[in-house]
């Protein structure tokens, strides 16, 4: 670094040069129903950060989990009427287009038309399902998302469902289901690019065999960074159930693909994030490396989020700049920088989408 050059302007040299993305979050809480827009405070918050798209999830499976029958909230397993779960899919994401047409952000449905956006210092927002338990088995109701701006799908999320198995536990086993097969296969026809967040080794191992196209998981830690053998292998399972093992690394990296890692609960310093990030760059290359926060903005008291969600250091405001500083601080170049946050995410979308 030049002894004139601040680190702010590094870093803004750095963000010239790559889209900045947000692998995985839920900006506002766009994924509870009485969210009727992303709000301008929390976009901002995303512009100071510098990220140029956030992928905004809508959970797949919460009327499943935890939106009643009769739209109001608690956390239970309850049974939907049939044609609930795409409702609710259909009705977050216009609540996400509801705030491109406000002219606050612009449809992140292609590669080039975020590369258009950030040229003009606009933000990106990619509709995205976290679980795929909405499309209820009916493939006629993925195309119908991709129509709606869908551009990322995560198979599954705390639920089996009709297209694959859950690594939460407890465990789910089981790989693709036929219909999971179906859909892995629309997405690489489609353009859609496929998370693989929450799936089980058998789920995971059965998409990259099947997948004509790099896959990610946009939002895990290191499971081996976690293990203590002194610790019970089911007490294990149930903390760090969301990591990846080296082996899961080194597949979805074997086929191009990205490991999203989260400045969350379980990954508690910012020192941690920065450990779990070397451990996947040492272990498959920086080229496979990238940040899903799994945000979901400031909120509401009224909503069932965990208060200490996320670490210090980050905090519910999402402060990505510290993340930044973090990772130069603990040795990842200016070059590297850039790819963890977004450069390599943004690669693999370009494949997937090709002329889409």
């Amino acid at each position: 670094m030049n002894v004139f050059e601040s680190p702010s302007d590094r870093l803004e040299q750095i963000h010239q040069q790559t889209v900045f993305v947000d692998m995985h979050a839920h900006p506002d809480g766009i994924h509870y129903p009485d969210v009727p827009r992303i709000g301008s405070d929390e976009l901002d918050r995303y512009r100071r950060g510098l990220i140029d798209v956030v992928v905004c999830n809508v959970v797949g499976d919460a009327t499943y989990s935890y939106v009643k029958p009769d739209g109001t909230y608690g956390w239970g397993h309850y049974r939907p009427r049939p044609g609930a779960a795409f409702a609710f899919d259909l009705d977050r994401i216009s609540a996400i287009l509801r705030t491109i047409d406000d002219g606050e952000a612009v449809l992140a449905d292609s590669p080039a038309a975020v590369r258009a956006a950030k040229s003009k210092g606009k933000l990106a927002l990619m509709p995205a399902l976290e679980g795929a338990d909405g499309l209820e088995g009916v493939i006629d109701n993925l195309h119908e998302l991709h129509r709606r701006g869908l551009r990322l799908l995560q198979l599954v999320h705390m639920r089996a469902n009709e297209v694959g198995h859950i690594q939460t536990y407890p465990y789910s086993p089981g790989g693709l289901t036929p219909f999971g097969r179906e859909v892995v296969r629309e997405c690489n026809g489609l353009g859609i690019v496929i998370d693989l967040a929450h799936s089980n080794t058998e789920t995971i191992m059965d998409t990259i065999a099947l997948s004509s196209h790099p896959v990610i998981c946009s939002h895990t830690g290191v499971r081996s960074l976690c293990e203590d053998p002194l610790e019970p292998a089911e007490r294990m399972q149930m903390r760090y159930d969301r990591f990846l093992t080296d082996e899961e690394i080194r597949a979805i990296a074997a086929k191009g693909g990205v490991i999203g890692i989260i400045p969350a609960g379980w990954i508690p310093r910012l020192s941690d994030l920065v450990r779990h990030c070397d451990h996947v760059r040492r272990l498959v290359g920086i080229d496979h490396l990238g940040i899903g926060s799994d945000r979901v903005g400031v909120g509401s008291a009224s909503r069932p989020e965990p208060p200490t969600w996320h670490t210090a250091e980050f905090g519910l405001e999402g402060n990505f700049r510290a993340i930044y500083d973090g990772l130069l601080a603990g040795g990842f170049s200016a070059e590297e920088l850039g790819k963890v946050m977004g450069g390599n995410f943004f690669r693999v979308w370009e494949q997937v989408a090709g002329t889409h």
